[in-house]
C-alpha cells in the first residue's frame, strides 16, 4: 500500500507540478522506515526531481546498504554536479560491487566525458592507499593504455598504484595491450606482468578470489570463464555468497544469469540457515533469475522452495505470481514452490504442469511425478489386490486391462465409467487412475481423467486428509461436517440435497451452505427459506441476501409473504428502501399479522423517503397512510405542509396532528380556526359513532371510509375493518 501510493504522487508530475510534489516527497526520506525511505527515492528519481539531488547524496551515507544503492540509481537520473563529492566520497570507501555499480553510472550521467579525469583527480588527492585503490577501481574498463603512458610522463601520483591493479587483473584496460604497451613502464616500477594471460583460466580467477579478497571485476571474468571451475575451489569461494548475490543484483540481465548460474554451482543443497537467510534477502534477484536461463531454473525453484517460509506473506504472493507465469511452464519444482509459499493450487496450475511434463524427455516418469506431487500420492501402491468393482464379479486387474482401451477417446472413456465405475476405496482408484494417465489419447481423455482424480481429491486438500472409500449418493449430510472440505463438487451436492424431497437433509444442507462464502449458495438457500422448504437458523446472512433480491422476484406465487417480512426488519433503513412498494401492498391488503410486521418494517425505512412514496396517494386524500408516518419526524416540505393545512381547513386536527414536520427555527405555531368554521369530528370519533350509534350520528362521509367525497381511492386500514364488522353485528341503524 505504501508503495502504491507513492509511486501514485509522482505519477504522470512534469514540470512546476513534479517539483511541487517532491516538496512532500523529500520529507518522506528523513523517516525512519527505510521501506517508505526507498520507495520515496524510487518516486524522486521517476520523476527526475534534480531540485532534489542534495537530498538524494544525503543518503548515500545512510547506514542500510539498500537505500544507498537506491540513492546512487536515483543520482543516475536525478542528480546534479552538487551530488558529485558524495559520489567520490563512497566510491572511495565502500568496496561493494552493487553499489559501485551504482555511484560509476552517476558519475557518467552527471559527468559525461568528464568522469575519468574526476575520478583520476579524485584518486591522486587522496593519501589513503586503500581509498585511492577503490577509486581506481572505478576505472574498470574505462581506461586506454595510452592514456596511462600520458600520466606517467606527467607524473601522476596515481601510476604506480594503476600499473599494480592492472597487472592484477583488477582492472582491465579499454583499449591496448597491458603486456605490450605498459610492460616497459611496469618494470620501472618494479612491476611484472604475466606472460600467460588469465582471461580463460577460471581457477586463476577463483585463487586470485581467495587470495586477495572479493573482487567485483575478477567474480565477472570466472562467471564469464567457458572453462570449468575444479571442485576444490568450490569452498574456497562459497564463503563469499552474499558478494555474489549482491553482484548478480548489480549487472545487467546476461550477466545476472552466468552469475546465478555460478552461485548454484557454489552452493549446492543443503543450505545452512545463515545461507537461507542471505538467500531471502535476495529473493527478488532470484526470482528475477527465473525468467533467464531455463538451465538454471530447477535450482533456482528449489532454492527459492527452501527460502519461502522466510519471506513475508505480500514476498509469497509475488512469487507464486512469478512462477505461475512462467514461459515455458515447469512442472515437478513450479507445484513444490506453490505449495512452499502456501499457494493454494487451482487447475489451471495442473494442467499447466502436466503440459510442461509433456516437453520433457521422460514424459510418462514426468507425468507420474506431477499426479504424485498434486494429489500427495509419494508412491504409487500396488494394484494386484484390488477389491471386485461390480457384483459381476470382475476382479481390478480385469477392470484396469479393460480401461486401457478406453483411453483412446471421450466417448469411450465415459462409456466404459457408466459400466464399470471402479473400486470402491477412492485410495486405490485415484492410484489407478494416475497409473493409467500416460497412456490416454488425447487431451479431452486426459482432462476427464484429471478430472475424476480432482473428485476423488479436491485440489488443496491437506495430505494427511484420508481418501476413504467413495461416498454414495445418498449419503446423509450433517450440519458442522468437518471432514467435508470446500469443493465445487461438494456445493453441487448440497444444492441438490436443498432441493431433495428430505426435509431434515434439507435443514442440514442449508446450514451448510451458509457458511460457504459463495454468494450464490445464501441465494439458494434464500429461496429454498421463502418458498417454505427449510427453516434457518439465526444469523443474518440471509437478510443480506434478501438486500440483493430484485423485488419483483418477491412477488413470485410460491414465496411466503410472512418471510419475507420477518427477513425485512432485520435490515438496514436504506436497504428497505426498494422493498417499500412490496411491504406498503401487503400492509394494505395482508392477514392481520401481516399488516402488523409489514408496519414495522415500513417504519424502519427512512422517514422520508417513505414520504415520498406516500405522498401521491396522501394528495388524493387516502388519509389511512398517515398511520405509517405518525409519530417519524419528517422533512417539512411543501407538499406535507398543504397536506397538513387541508387537514386543518377540514376539521381534522388529530390526523394533522401526525405529521411532525420539521419547518426549520424559524417556525410559528398557527393561528386556531376562525369563529364559525365547521368542525368536523376526527376518526376516533367517527369510528365510535359508528360503533355506539345514538343521537348527534355525523352523516358526513368518514375519512376512513373506502371513498372520499372527492371519488379517490380510500385505504381500508385495520380500525376501518373493525369498525365494518361492528357495525354488522351491532342492532340499529348505521
Amino acid at each position: 500500500m505504501r508503495k502504491q501510493a507513492i509511486a501514485l504522487l509522482a505519477t504522470g508530475a512534469t514540470g512546476e507540478d513534479a517539483q511541487a510534489l517532491s516538496a512532500t516527497l523529500i520529507a518522506l526520506p528523513r523517516t525512519d522506515d527505510i521501506r517508505t525511505v526507498r520507495q520515496a527515492l524510487l518516486a524522486l528519481g521517476r520523476a527526475e526531481a534534480r531540485w532534489a539531488c542534495t537530498a538524494v547524496a544525503a543518503l548515500l551515507d545512510h547506514p542500510t546498504m539498500n537505500i544507498r544503492k537506491t540513492a546512487a540509481s536515483v543520482l543516475a537520473s536525478a542528480g546534479t554536479q552538487a551530488a558529485v563529492p558524495g559520489l567520490l566520497r563512497s566510491l572511495g570507501r565502500d568496496d561493494n560491487p552493487g553499489l559501485r555499480t551504482g555511484l560509476v553510472a552517476a558519475l557518467r550521467a552527471v559527468l559525461g566525458d568528464a568522469w575519468t579525469a574526476t575520478l583520476l583527480a579524485a584518486a591522486a588527492r587522496t593519501g589513503e592507499p586503500r581509498a585511492r585503490a577503490l577509486l581506481l577501481r572505478g576505472l574498470d574498463g574505462a581506461l586506454a593504455s595510452r592514456t596511462v603512458l600520458a600520466l606517467a610522463a606527467q607524473g601522476s601520483p596515481v601510476v604506480p598504484d594503476l600499473l599494480a591493479l592492472v597487472a592484477d587483473g583488477r582492472i582491465r584496460l579499454g583499449t591496448g595491450s597491458a603486456t605490450a604497451d605498459l610492460a616497459e613502464l611496469s618494470a620501472e616500477y618494479g612491476i611484472t606482468h604475466s606472460a600467460h594471460p588469465r582471461a580463460g583460466d577460471a581457477d586463476s580467477w577463483a585463487a586470485d578470489l581467495a587470495d586477495h579478497g572479493w573482487s567485483a571485476p575478477v567474480a565477472l571474468r570466472l562467471a564469464d570463464s567457458p572453462d570449468a571451475l575444479r571442485a576444490g575451489r568450490l569452498p574456497e569461494l562459497r564463503p563469499m555468497l552474499e558478494h555474489w548475490l549482491d553482484l548478480a543484483a548489480a549487472v545487467p540481465e546476461a550477466a545476472r544469469d552466468r552469475v546465478l548460474g555460478l552461485v548454484l554451482r557454489l552452493c549446492p543443497a543443503p543450505w545452512p540457515p545463515g545461507e537461507l537467510d542471505r538467500f531471502a534477502g535476495y529473493a527478488q534477484v532470484l526470482t528475477e533469475g527465473l525468467a533467464g536461463e531455463r538451465g538454471h531454473r530447477a535450482g533456482l525453484l528449489s532454492v527459492l522452495g527452501a527460502v519461502a517460509p522466510r519471506l513475508s506473506g505480500p514476498e509469497r504472493v509475488e512469487l507464486a505470481d512469478a512462477v505461475r507465469a512462467l514461459s515455458p511452464p515447469e512442472h515437478v519444482g513450479a507445484l513444490r514452490l506453490l505449495r512452499a509459499c502456501d499457494a493454494v493450487p487451482v487447475r489451471e496450475d495442473v494442467d499447466r504442469a502436466l503440459a510442461a511434463a509433456r516437453l520433457d524427455a521422460h514424459v510418462r516418469e514426468a507425468e507420474t511425478a506431477v499426479l504424485r506431487e498434486v494429489f500427495s500420492v509419494p508412491e504409487l501402491p500396488e494394484l494386484p489386490g484390488l477389491p471386485e468393482p461390480s457384483a459381476a464379479g470382475r476382479g481390478a486387474e480385469a477392470w484396469r486391462s479393460a480401461l486401457l482401451p478406453a483411453l483412446r477417446t471421450r466417448r469411450a472413456l465415459e462409456e466404459f465409467r457408466r459400466r464399470a465405475p471402479g473400486p470402491p476405496d477412492s485410495g486405490q482408484l485415484l492410484a489407478a487412475l494416475m497409473a493409467a494417465y500416460p497412456e490416454a489419447g488425447d487431451d479431452e481423455v486426459r482432462g476427464l481423467l484429471v478430472d475424476r482424480m480432482t473428485d476423488l481429491r479436491p485440489l488443496g486438500v491437506p495430505p494427511w486428509t484420508p481418501a476413504g472409500p467413495i461416498a454414495r449418493a445418498s449419503e446423509v449430510v450433517r450440519a458442522g461436517d468437518p471432514g467435508r472440505p470446500h469443493s465445487a463438487a461438494w456445493r453441487t451436492r448440497l444444492l441438490d440435497l436443498l432441493e431433495g424431497p428430505d426435509a431434515g437433509r434439507r435443514s442440514d444442507a442449508a446450514r451448510q451452505l451458509l457458511g460457504r462464502p459463495e454468494p450464490e449458495t445464501a441465494h439458494a438457500v434464500l429461496g429454498a427459506y421463502l418458498r417454505g422448504r427449510v427453516d434457518l437458523p439465526p444469523g443474518d446472512r440471509p437478510a443480506r441476501a434478501l438486500a440483493a433480491v430484485d423485488p419483483p422476484e418477491l412477488r413470485a406465487g410460491d414465496v411466503l409473504p410472512a418471510r419475507v417480512v420477518v427477513l425485512a426488519r432485520q435490515l438496514g433503513p436504506w436497504d428497505l428502501v426498494p422493498l417499500i412498494p412490496l411491504l406498503l401492498g401487503w400492509w394494505e391488503d395482508g392477514p392481520a399479522a401481516l399488516r402488523a410486521d409489514a408496519a414495522h418494517a415500513l417504519r424502519s425505512a427512512p422517514a422520508d423517503v417513505l414520504a415520498e412514496h406516500l405522498l401521491p396517494r396522501l394528495e388524493a386524500g387516502v388519509w389511512g397512510l398517515l398511520d405509517l408516518l405518525a409519530g417519524l419526524r419528517l422533512l417539512g416540505s411543501p407538499e406535507l405542509r398543504r397536506i397538513r393545512e387541508r387537514l386543518r381547513a377540514e376539521g381534522r386536527d388529530d390526523l394533522a396532528g401526525r405529521l411532525l414536520l420539521d419547518e426549520g427555527p424559524g417556525s410559528v405555531p398557527r393561528p386556531p380556526a376562525p369563529a364559525g368554521t365547521v368542525r368536523r369530528p376526527g376518526r376516533a370519533e367517527l369510528l365510535r359513532l359508528a360503533r355506539t350509534g345514538g343521537p348527534g350520528r355525523y352523516a358526513g362521509p368518514s375519512p376512513a371510509s373506502p371513498r372520499s367525497t372527492a371519488g379517490g381511492p380510500r385505504t381500508r386500514t385495520p380500525a376501518w375493518r373493525n369498525s365494518s364488522e361492528s357495525c354488522c353485528t351491532t342492532p340499529g341503524p348505521r
